[in-house]
């Protein structure tokens, strides 16, 4: 009776833990929330526990969030901050430049993403977690092949984002997307379910395209950040500088159309390669990446609409457009099937 009672409080964890992972998602107003509700219970928790994952190291980035440390004890502390203040040492030299953040942010930050790495490795090895994230992780990682070794490049590129952007061409800056992007792409189609290996080819580039589109639709918040991850070597080829992106005058400017029509031929590229990933994947899990990549190529359209100003308001799609899109792609890919 005692081993069945824990086995019983073990399980109402983990329940509990994956419905905190579905409420990150839901309080990050994503658009495909909706999407996940058509994969499998199992596929559908596992997407949860990731995109929550995802979610948090990204807000610990960009300082909307961050892990409560009170429990961990001063010794555990102390190497911690130790860690902390190594590793900061060793990005400043990497990155050739002190963080963007003014202390102590920099390294409350820096502190959060070495402790989540910490939990990510503990789930991963089968080891003893607490928090409900890494409660669901845990699980995720026994039912499915992730790489955490994709998770923890993930991690990489949130610390690229705590050091001034330094993006010269496009090929640093795939780098960085592949970081942030490719790694989740990679992680969500040992989910999803694939068996030709040309899936991962294509996942990587799914990546590349969402955020190389995620950057436009961002350019004002990032801007307001200090963020620039357009490639400056780019920038200079068609006249324009870093200091001109806050000109209210460039978007109307033929130097940025111009430069935008080369962007965006640029993220055309890697679209036509990430669509080829959705015939891939298994039939019961294409809704969602189906609908993500349908809403992401309409957010560039409407880029193009506007003739590349995405400067001087956000690049975005209304409710009910976006959801015509959602259903038209659920639509054509419930009558695909296996094809």
């Amino acid at each position: 009776m005692v081993l069945m009672g824990r086995r019983s409080g073990r399980r109402s964890d983990l329940i509990e833990a994956y419905a905190i992972c579905k409420d990150i998602t839901k309080a990050a107003s994503t658009s495909f929330l909706r999407s996940f509700r058509h994969l499998p219970l199992e596929k559908r928790n596992a997407v949860y526990a990731l995109y929550a994952f995802c979610r948090r190291v990204d807000d610990i980035a960009d300082g909307d969030w961050l892990p409560d440390l009170s429990g961990i004890g001063p010794e555990e502390m102390s190497d911690l901050d130790a860690r902390t203040v190594d590793r900061s040492v060793i990005l400043s030299i990497d990155k050739q430049s002190e963080g963007s953040n003014p202390e102590p942010d920099h390294s409350l930050k820096l502190r959060a993403l070495i402790h989540f790495r910490d939990m990510l490795t503990r789930a991963h090895e089968g080891h003893s977690v607490s928090d409900p994230i890494f409660v669901a992780l845990k699980d995720t990682f026994n039912r499915f092949p992730i790489r955490v070794s994709d998770l923890h490049q993930l991690i990489d590129g949130m610390e690229d984002d705590l050091y001034p952007t330094n993006y010269r061409s496009f090929e640093d800056l795939r780098g960085y997307c592949y970081k942030v992007a490719s790694t989740v792409g990679l992680s969500l189609i040992e989910i999803y379910g694939y068996e030709n290996p040309d899936a991962r080819e294509h996942a990587e580039e799914m990546g590349i395209f969402l955020q190389m589109v995620n950057i436009l639709r961002d350019i004002q918040e990032d801007l307001g950040r200090g963020r620039v991850y357009l490639p400056k070597d780019e920038l200079e080829l068609f006249g324009i500088s870093n200091e001109d992106l806050y000109d209210s005058d460039l978007p109307t400017s033929r130097r940025w159309k111009e430069f935008m029509r080369h962007y965006i031929s640029r993220v055309r590229t890697h679209q036509k390669n990430a669509v080829r990933l959705l015939p891939l994947i298994e039939s019961d899990s294409r809704s969602s990446p189906s609908i993500m990549a349908s809403v992401y190529a309409e957010v560039l359209d409407e880029a193009e609409r506007r003739n590349g100003d995405v400067l001087s308001r956000r690049l975005s799609l209304g409710f009910m457009k976006k959801m015509s899109f959602a259903f038209s792609t659920l639509m054509v890919w419930s009558f695909r099937g296996d094809d």
